[in-house]
């Protein structure tokens, strides 16, 4: 992984497979246990954002693991105390319960999992190994946002709710660039919005042969981003730096910081979290 200091953040980058020396025993303070537990480890791939407490990386469970059976499997009670949670399966298959209504989801390679915070679950995991990647944010101001169950959806769903990308750039101006879908529209102490975005050949503001360039500050908040498919070049507008991505990357961009995002042909698709600390009212 790669880290480059910026004026007002960081701009990561960084692949889906950690070396080994960075992964460590995943303990925490589990208010549904009333202790602290260790499962399995965990490799954090973004530590901070603009706002608020910002982490993402990857979780993993397998035979040898804090926690895990000889098999790899294991049961795992886990209430999402660090913040709003939103993970992507890489690897293995598990059986989320909620405990308070009882509602099963059995998730696997490709799904999206939003957990809002607090919200207590048990996990059982079916060996031999499992692989998430996560990101959990937690703002200061409790939103009106709470839920009583999980979001469940997969990186290859295609919804009919498909929309053009506009929104406004400080320097450029109103911009058209691809086309989202939003999953997840909102958190329980800040900014969390979540979902698809995707660009090519047919897309809204992509040129015929898939390209599409992107100027981009993040007004919205941190982006953190798990590339799906295809191929993408980001410059760093106020430093140089530049970077190229394949899919199984990992991209982090700060709030403020102005990048050009160019999407190469004929397809690209990304996972994405927004999140911010919003301001009292």
């Amino acid at each position: 992984m790669t880290t480059q200091e910026t004026t007002t953040g960081r701009v990561y980058g960084g692949s889906a497979d950690p070396a080994k020396h960075e992964w460590e025993p995943f303990e925490w303070e589990e208010p549904a246990l009333g202790r602290t537990d260790v499962q399995g480890e965990i490799a954090v791939f973004r530590p901070d954002g603009t706002s608020g407490d910002l982490l993402a990386g990857f979780w993993r469970y397998h035979a040898g693991a804090p926690g895990a059976g000889s098999d790899g499997s294991g049961s795992i009670v886990w209430s999402s105390p660090l913040g709003d949670e939103c993970a992507v399966v890489l690897e293995g298959s598990a059986t989320i319960t909620v405990k308070a209504t009882g509602k099963q989801y059995e998730v696997g390679p490709g799904s999206i999992i939003y957990e809002p915070k607090g919200l207590e679950q048990i996990w059982d995991i079916q060996g031999p190994y499992f692989k998430k990647f996560w990101v959990i944010f937690d703002g200061p101001n409790p939103t009106d946002a709470a839920s009583d169950d999980l979001i469940i959806a997969n990186v290859n769903d295609n919804p009919d709710t498909w929309t053009p990308y506009d929104f406004t750039e400080p320097l450029e101006g109103d911009l058209t660039k691809g086309e989202l879908v939003i999953l997840r529209p909102e958190g329980s102490s800040g900014t969390v919005l979540s979902g698809l975005w995707r660009s090519g050949k047919g897309i809204a503001g992509s040129e015929p042969d898939g390209t599409l360039v992107t100027p981009y500050t993040g007004t919205l908040g941190d982006e953190t981003i798990l590339l799906l498919e295809g191929e993408v070049h980001v410059r760093n507008d106020e430093t140089g730096e530049e970077w190229d991505f394949t899919a199984g990357d990992l991209i982090a961009l700060p709030s403020g910081v102005h990048v050009t995002w160019t999407s190469k042909g004929p397809f690209v698709k990304k996972f994405w979290v927004i999140t911010k600390a919003d301001l009292p009212a």
